[in-house]
């Protein structure tokens, strides 16, 4: 894993993967799925379901789950946005309701696939805990309570202080809320068996295969790649991040490098020391949040923290192996982990990557058509893309077989599209931004007026577009 990932993930340990063969010759289908992720995988899963005579093609350039899928934190959560009331103040009361509603319905639906299937993923149910770990943060807690008792959302509690400690016990908490729909799981062994799945019902799932260019010939599309060509009635573009590589969003959407670190497994008295016996996952209000999680061997994953832009240029893109461990990252991870569990001092880290997230302007998703009737595309999921991905294979799928429905009223699907300016203007932006959210971070922890800021930090970010 080292030569394709330029690090070890944990993950793909946990399940041994030989990867299939890549297309050879010409092959011809009805539906071609260009992405082997959890965006591609679930649409061709939702295609199948609704008509198993279709023939579904899906092509990976790597491997099943090589991107964001697969070295994930492993969270199905329901974050849009930067948060509920972000949401909420972006999108009005009506959609933000629908559009959580929709990702919400998605994490229960994953799990009954997941049983259904027999999927062996390490599937928890034990929801999402939001912290806060100073006063502003706190504000934001509290606005996020606020948006869903607005919006009439179940499954939301607020969390004291003590309440907050006793489930997970650190020195940092001050509160904090509780939202039931969330998971957490072993994000790659979910899409390597979901690609099994989606090959018993009838799918052609094919690794290593780099598609070097689509387009139209004829009545049909083509797909083609060195070892062949596949032609297709409709094609699905779900390469998330990768699509910046390509005419169509390399100005709409911006790789962003996320990174974790993964402890050893911990003693029993050490878990004693932590609590966290409802094994939820954790995340915080800051910008650059941090989020933790317990896996099934006892380890604690710990990501965040910071994120890392690459300026793309041909000759350089902005997505390369070789930025899939950042070391600086790691010290402020490990010093952040350390601050937060004090009694785990002494635990050693034994697994460190990163890699690209696709972020967008308006910071949702991105669903939508090319061509009408003959390509879709579905990618852009700002770092939160476990559960919305499941969602988004249903409005593709609805793309595909041409029918409307609650789910095409959603507010990233038709949505307008805020263009990223070029480099080198794009790269100083995001920099920039960048440098303005931790400085914000660093007060907001000084006791600095924080959450007061946000607003002018979003139109900051706005400004990339």
């Amino acid at each position: 894993m080292r030569d394709l990932y330029g690090s070890t993930i944990y993950w793909h340990e946990t399940r041994p993967h030989l990867p299939r063969p890549a297309l050879a010759g010409r092959l011809d289908v009805d539906v071609a799925v260009v992405g082997g992720g959890f965006t591609g995988l679930w649409t061709a899963y939702h295609l199948l379901e609704a008509d198993p005579s279709l023939r579904v093609a899906v092509l990976e350039r790597e491997e099943i789950g090589f991107g964001a899928s697969g070295r994930n934190g492993g969270f199905a959560m329901t974050l849009l946005d930067m948060g509920l009331a972000h949401l909420r103040r972006n999108h009005g009361d009506a959609a933000a309701r629908a559009a959580h509603l929709a990702v919400a319905g998605s994490v229960e639906e994953i799990g009954t696939v997941v049983e259904r299937h027999g999927i062996d993923c390490e599937w928890v149910h034990g929801g999402l805990m939001v912290v806060a770990t100073n006063e502003a943060q706190l504000a934001r807690v509290r606005a996020d309570l606020a948006a869903a008792e607005a919006l009439d959302l179940p499954g939301f509690r607020a969390l004291s202080a003590e309440e907050t400690r006793a489930e997970v016990h650190s020195p940092t908490y001050l509160g904090g809320l509780l939202e039931d729909h969330c998971a957490v799981l072993n994000p790659s062994r979910l899409a390597r068996g979901l690609a099994d799945v989606v090959e018993r019902m009838g799918a052609t799932v094919l690794e290593t295969t780099d598609v070097t260019a689509i387009d139209e010939a004829g009545a049909r599309m083509r797909v083609a790649s060195p070892g062949g060509e596949v032609t297709a009635e409709q094609v699905v573009l779900a390469t998330n991040a990768w699509a910046v590589a390509t005419s169509w969003f390399e100005a709409k959407v911006l790789p962003l490098y996320t990174y974790v670190l993964v402890t050893e497994p911990l003693t029993d008295a050490q878990w004693a020391s932590v609590g966290w016996e409802r094994r939820q996952g954790i995340e915080d209000k800051r910008n650059y949040v941090h989020y933790y999680r317990r896996t099934a061997d006892g380890r604690i994953l710990w990501g965040g923290t910071d994120g890392v832009v690459h300026a793309h240029h041909r000759r350089r893109p902005s997505i390369r192996p070789d930025y899939d461990r950042h070391r600086g990252v790691a010290r402020k991870l490990a010093s952040t982990f350390r601050r937060t569990f004090p009694q785990l001092a002494g635990v050693r880290f034994t697994h460190h990557w990163g890699g690209p997230v696709g972020i967008t302007a308006r910071f949702v998703p991105l669903f939508g058509t090319l061509v009408p009737g003959r390509l879709h595309y579905g990618l852009g999921y700002n770092g939160h893309g476990v559960a919305p991905t499941h969602t988004g294979g249903k409005i593709l799928r609805d793309r595909v077989l041409g029918k409307a429905g609650d789910l095409s009223e959603l507010c990233f699907v038709d949505a307008r599209e805020p263009a990223f300016p070029p480099e080198p203007l794009r790269w100083i932006s995001a920099e920039l931004t960048r440098r303005a959210l931790l400085r914000q971070d660093r007060q907001m922890d000084e006791g600095r007026p924080g959450a007061e800021m946000d607003p002018l930090l979003l139109r900051l970010m706005s400004r990339l577009g």
